[in-house]
């Protein structure tokens, strides 16, 4: 099975911050499979996919009902897409069934939707990717959604979000203060994220009037590096393969890490202009 997520960033506005954490796994590792798939119709088996984000086997009742809940809430998950005063309302699959006698899922991406997960253009950047078991091991919901946010800025690293946003973007209770946000949001974020986000940081922006309104958030952590992603290099406990014991990032996300292809390009490269300046010597 497909082992890396990648959509465009347009679906990270998706609400979905009311969702469990086991909701929220069970829908990406569906958006993870049916990656670059098209429209057609494909049926998995809820085994594989229970295996697969590591559910706890059991405890089957409970799979069973995260799988209903998750084809209820996938009604209402609705994405709208504005252009030139024009708001289309668009959902995601065309069909998510169930079948609990069978034990099968069968969805299908409705067609508007297609690009969200199909036909990416790489060269532009506006997409986000990541390692699905590594998304599946956060526990907090509100850590899934940073996650997936701070995944779309890897580039830059660099996350700026105005107050308003990071509540409708979290589905953070209206009734939450800012203490209230910085011990039931922000603690299980910093606490799961930075073994992942080297060098993650969170400041909080205030008004410089009297008072010191809370305006928003900046999230800084080290960039990932340029280098390219390879599609499917993990084992299944999301641990990149051949890697040191506890490793859980990508190896180009080492700092140190070295392209062997690209450093044997450099060598032949670095032979033929040798050879060349010899010619013209000779």
């Amino acid at each position: 099975m497909k082992e890396v997520t990648r959509y465009k960033n347009e679906m990270n506005t998706l609400s979905i911050g009311k969702w469990t954490a086991e909701e929220m796994n069970f829908l990406f590792a569906i958006l993870t499979q049916v990656r670059d798939e098209g429209c057609k119709e494909i049926k998995f088996d809820t085994y594989d996919l229970r295996e697969y984000v590591k559910f706890d086997p059991k405890k089957p009742e409970r799979w069973n009902n995260t799988m209903i809940s998750v084809s209820k809430k996938l009604s209402q998950l609705v994405y709208f897409h504005t252009e030139n005063n024009i708001f289309k309302a668009m959902p995601l699959f065309q069909e998510f069934t169930v079948d609990l006698d069978t034990q099968s899922v069968i969805v299908e991406v409705s067609r508007k939707m297609e690009y969200i997960l199909n036909k990416l253009n790489i060269d532009t950047g506006n997409w986000t990717q990541f390692e699905f078991f590594e998304f599946a091991t956060l526990k907090s919901v509100y850590s899934k959604t940073v996650y997936r946010f701070l995944k779309q800025y890897r580039k830059t690293g660099f996350w700026k979000v105005d107050l308003e946003d990071f509540r409708n973007l979290l589905s953070i209770p209206k009734s939450y203060k800012p203490t209230h946000i910085d011990s039931r949001v922000l603690k299980p974020v910093m606490t799961e994220l930075p073994s992942i986000f080297k060098g993650l940081k969170v400041h909080k922006i205030k008004s410089r009037r009297r008072g010191n309104q809370l305006l928003g958030y900046e999230f800084t952590f080290q960039k990932e590096s340029s280098q390219n992603w390879i599609d499917d290099k993990y084992d299944n406990s999301g641990k990149t393969k051949n890697a040191p014991p506890g490793s859980r990032t990508p190896d180009w996300y080492n700092p140190d890490y070295k392209n062997e292809t690209t450093t044997e390009n450099q060598k032949v490269l670095e032979r033929i202009k040798q050879e060349s300046l010899d010619r013209m010597k000779n």
